[in-house]
């Protein structure tokens, strides 16, 4: 393996777990990594429960000892904030306190691996949000004061944040990346960083989307009225950390991270995506019961392997035969956001945080 690029012994996944609807989620993307991420299904995989009133079923916890997974429950969000994207702010920073690789892998639960990925020995390694959403487009932004904020707290300046491009909503935007997808190199404390500063903009209560009246639609359902002001803050608080602790961030290519629920094929079949072999799936809300029909009508002009395509579908049919996680409780949130939507309240094109 060259040596620009990290071996298989030196990185561990984590990702969030707890008896909520991303339960069944963290087994599918566990279980991924296993079966398709090549060499580097052998690497060390850390699922975390940050909110221990919220346990997992026992067959979960035995699922995942059989995947060879640790489970961690330990009480790390103790704010009670229904801004839940503060259980993956939690989970980073514990990882980098008590794991040993020199890189981490930090995953949102609604994700899978559908090829073996490649991992650059950077010091983070990101991709970019989908849609403008909470970014800033420069200095006469509305958001720009809250980025500016933001940065402080970091000790940058928002010009120390390079321009990029969302992946779906293409106005150049200062870096802000995805959070459901982030490597670093764990001795430069980012994730440690991007907690202490996400800490001190709660406490400061810099809420970017303060003045929001719809609700965000997540891969779990809506996430309510509060939680949709905090929207895009902890991916803020991530990107002014990554730049505040290192000048070497590589931004992977379209084969990572790919935001499923946003690719809409066109008359013709075809996706609002690039011809590019996919290595890791954004899913969100997809794997839902009526929404089954459209992810694996996305899947296959993605060219993701027929073994993957069988493997994935047998794996969702048999959660639902079994009341999984999954099916159980998104079932109450389809009614909810068929209503949204029809009032013109639902807002699930921002789904990640």
């Amino acid at each position: 393996m060259p040596s620009a690029e990290v071996a298989p012994g030196e990185i561990a996944f984590t990702f969030c777990i707890e008896g909520t609807a991303i339960e069944a989620q963290a087994l599918l993307l566990c279980e991924s990594i296993r079966r398709f991420a090549g060499p580097f299904g052998s690497s060390q995989i850390v699922a975390v429960n940050p909110r221990p009133h919220m346990p997992v079923a026992r067959g979960t916890e035995r699922r995942l000892a059989e995947l060879g997974a640790r489970y961690v429950c330990e009480p790390l969000n103790n704010t009670g904030s229904a801004y839940l994207p503060i259980n993956r702010i939690v989970t980073g920073s514990w990882a980098e306190a008590h794991l040993d690789e020199e890189y981490l892998v930090l995953l949102d639960s609604d994700m899978l691996f559908v090829a073996p990925p490649s991992f650059a020995r950077a010091g983070a390694g990101v991709r970019p949000v989908d849609v403008k959403g909470a970014t800033t487009a420069g200095e006469d932004d509305p958001l720009e004061p809250y980025w500016a904020e933001i940065c402080c707290i970091a000790g940058i300046r928002p010009r120390d944040l390079p321009f990029l491009t969302p992946t779906i909503e293409r106005v150049p935007v200062r870096a802000s990346y995805n959070g459901g997808f982030c490597v670093v190199r764990r001795s430069l404390g980012i994730f440690t960083e991007t907690h202490r500063v996400f800490e001190v903009s709660r406490s400061r209560d810099l809420r970017p989307m303060r003045n929001r009246t719809d609700t965000v639609y997540a891969s779990t359902g809506f996430v309510g009225s509060e939680a949709s002001t905090w929207w895009g803050s902890s991916q803020a608080a991530l990107s002014a950390a990554i730049h505040a602790r290192t000048r070497d961030v590589r931004v992977y290519d379209d084969a990572y991270n790919v935001p499923l629920h946003l690719i809409v094929p066109d008359e013709d079949g075809r996706l609002n995506w690039p011809e590019i072999d996919p290595v890791l799936l954004h899913y969100h809300w997809l794997t839902m019961p009526e929404h089954r029909a459209e992810l694996f009508s996305r899947l296959e002009p993605l060219r993701v392997g027929e073994h993957v395509r069988s493997w994935l579908y047998d794996s969702l049919e048999a959660h639902s035969r079994c009341g999984a996680v999954t099916a159980d409780l998104h079932q109450p949130y389809v009614s909810m956001r068929r209503r949204a939507y029809q009032r013109g309240q639902g807002s699930p094109e921002e789904s990640s945080a």
